[in-house]
């Protein structure tokens, strides 16, 4: 359909066909619909709307909630899937060739005004949502009487339910005023990780969460929730642009967008397959849970993802390459069609599931420990030798990073190979063992002991700060992708896009070793010696976003330090950055363990009722051994090998942290890494 000549205020769309927008409504509709009589059916088969005994709410709430909850978790899909697209996928000007578009692209202008649209729903359903818990919980009728509305502020303040749905119904808030706000690729990517924040809170409530090993199953109902999002709603995206994207406006685009899509909702795929297997047998507790209504729900959710993957890959190894013809495109799109609808029943039987009691009971026994009431785990047994290796407790978001970073890159190294390029097998090597380190460091000993001894946690954050990002970065992933990933000509971004903005908007600054160095350093100072501290102790994700941040921030430095081609003014000043950082690392070193300083988090350390290993004044003052192994030994190898580099000038054109654009088009015998 071709687009209105008509240049529309503020970039907006051009005037589209009603008979488009009428299909593509149709289909989202038709998606809800499906969804809300799958629930209806479930919670019908599961007994999950059934009267109870005591403390009923009244049917309406009863059969109400699932159905809310259905409407809520599909519309934020939908938004998150279009807000994606529109950041990532589809080109935002209908003029490619403008460097600032006079107007939205048809499908650019689509997705947007569906993410506007749906997340209407969204916050009316995460309110109704709100009420209906409440009222569930509470066991009483919705009313409008001033006592439910006391007891309604009650639970949304002070209970963790209530908490986690009111930060969902504030962040749902948010993203419909962006949505209808921002028009730039950059506002609408934030406004797409602040819908997937949404994630948090529902994992902290979900039915995984509620295990023996809650934190295991926050982390797995996270990884779950992640690639259903990004799935569900990227397939709901290419729904409502399909009318455009099937039309002579749109052919170009389409193989280029489902061909990209195609790629993420493969890992979405895995994300979806493997975190929900490992979420039902948290849930199931062995084999005879699946004869249970719960089980049997389980079981059919499972084949229907099954199915949806024989789908995906139906697209990928044929339907893609018939888009543009006369009949074999419209199979194509019949199949997204088909997705969809399925999906719609499969997020109706999830639904259903939240409302079903399983096998498992959902709560885990009390904690009677001291360590059990710090930590949410038993104490561990007496730190040795032996147990560094053999102690694990895994985190399965780590584990899902540390195993999609291993098969994106491995992808990316084959492509590299097919291609004629050589890619030396050490940077292969340096990457899958930061990769094998950082699984262990989250997921073994160092985790498990770092909640009970200060010098076992200064190891695990100075790994993860320092020696993980200095293996990961020497294994020169950012070249890999510039070598591997062509640039985007229709207007769109990729990852190779994004990496590119963000290096030009920081400009320098960006790749100076002294401002990265310096960042590492003060983090290091202002976690230890803050409150922010017993943060990352108390809450589950403080203590993500912590190891999150340092991973980053400690990539970002060693990148910085390991670029290649260094001209001998730069190799200084990453000498000088190397020593600074290594110098005040160990001026750490000295405080801990002279112990100048009050002993760290003494009401947490020293509350754990820890019969074995030292005091904790002498596991602090251990601590300054920690630093010198895991944070200064690995900066003194980097520094001798830095003061045994010679330098040779930069060529042309390569000073960016992508900016070896040219890579692709060298010859095979040629490599540029660090």
């Amino acid at each position: 359909m071709p687009p209105d000549s008509e240049c529309h205020p503020m970039g907006s769309a051009p005037t589209e066909a009603p008979a488009g927008r009428r299909r593509s409504a149709a289909w989202l509709v038709a998606a809800f619909a499906v969804a809300v009589a799958a629930v209806v059916a479930s919670a019908a088969f599961s007994g999950a709307a059934a009267e109870r005994e005591a403390l009923d709410p009244g049917a309406f709430v009863r059969w109400a909630l699932p159905i809310a909850l259905t409407v809520h978790h599909l519309a934020l899909a939908v938004v998150v899937g279009c807000l994606i697209f529109a950041a990532t996928i589809l080109p935002p000007g209908d003029d490619e060739s403008a460097p600032v578009p006079s107007r939205s692209h048809p499908a650019f202008a689509r997705v947007r005004a569906v993410a506007a649209g749906v997340s209407l729903v969204w916050l009316g359903s995460a309110v109704v949502v709100l009420v209906l818990t409440y009222a569930n919980l509470a066991g009483q009728p919705v009313s409008d009487n001033a006592e439910f509305a006391s007891q309604l502020a009650y639970f949304l303040t002070d209970l963790l339910v209530g908490q986690a749905w009111g930060a969902i119904t504030l962040i749902a808030f948010l993203v419909c005023n962006l949505t209808f706000l921002v028009r730039s690729t950059t506002g609408l990517a934030a406004t797409a990780l602040l819908a997937l924040a949404t994630i948090i809170p529902i994992s902290l409530i979900g039915h995984a969460a509620g295990s023996d090993d809650h934190f295991a199953g926050v982390g797995a109902l996270a990884v779950h929730w992640l690639g259903v999002l990004v799935w569900v709603g990227g397939v709901a995206a290419l729904a409502v642009t399909a009318p455009i994207l099937a039309s002579n406006h749109g052919a170009h685009l389409a193989k280029s967008v489902l061909s990209r899509f195609s790629v993420l909702a493969g890992v979405a795929f895995f994300l979806v397959l493997a975190s929900g297997v490992l979420n039902s047998v948290l849930r199931l507790g062995g084999w005879e849970g699946l004869l249970s209504r719960y089980g049997q729900l389980i079981l059919i959710k499972l084949a229907a993802t099954l199915l949806l993957g024989a789908i995906g890959l139906a697209h990928r190894s044929w339907a893609i390459a018939q888009v543009g013809r006369k009949s074999g495109g419209q199979t194509a799109w019949r199949l997204v069609i088909a997705e969809v609808l399925i999906m719609g029943g499969v997020i109706g039987v999830t639904g259903a599931l939240g409302r079903t009691a399983p096998p498992v009971p959902r709560e885990p026994e009390p904690a009677i420990t001291p360590a059990e009431i710090l930590t949410g785990y038993l104490l561990p047994p007496d730190l040795t030798w032996f147990r560094w290796f053999t102690e694990w407790r895994w985190d399965w978001l780590w584990v899902a990073f540390s195993l999609t970073a291993a098969a994106v890159y491995l992808l990316g190294v084959r492509k590299a190979h097919a291609a004629g390029h050589r890619w030396p097998w050490q940077h292969t090597a340096s990457w899958l063992t930061g990769l094998l380190v950082l699984v262990y460091v989250t997921c073994a000993a160092p985790t498990i002991y770092g909640m009970v001894l200060i010098s076992v946690h200064t190891v695990m954050l100075l790994a993860i700060t320092v020696l993980i990002p200095l293996l990961l970065a020497l294994g020169a992933p950012l070249y890999l992708l510039a070598l591997t990933v062509q640039r985007r000509t229709d207007g769109s971004r990729g990852p190779r896009e994004w990496l590119h903005a963000a290096s030009s908007a920081a400009g320098p600054a960006l790749r100076n070793p002294l401002l990265s160095g310096a960042v590492v350093a003060v983090s290091l100072g202002l976690l230890y010696y803050t409150p922010l501290l017993r943060l990352a102790l108390d809450f589950w994700i403080a203590h993500q976003m912590a190891n999150l941040y340092f991973l980053l921030i400690g990539f970002w430095f060693m990148t910085t330090v390991t670029r290649p081609r260094t001209a001998a003014r730069t190799l200084s000043r990453r000498i000088i950055a190397v020593a600074g950082l290594a110098g005040a690392l160990l001026l750490w070193a000295t405080v801990l363990a002279f112990g100048v300083t009050p002993v760290l988090e003494v009401d947490w350390f020293g509350n754990l009722a820890r019969t074995w290993g030292p005091s904790i004044t002498a596991d602090q003052q251990r601590a300054g051994t920690a630093v010198l192994l895991a944070g200064v030994t690995p900066l003194a190898i980097l520094l001798t090998t830095l003061l045994l580099h010679r330098p040779h000038p930069t060529p042309a054109g390569t000073a960016g942290a992508l900016q070896p654009s040219s890579t692709a088009s060298r010859r095979p015998d040629r490599t540029d890494h660090p």
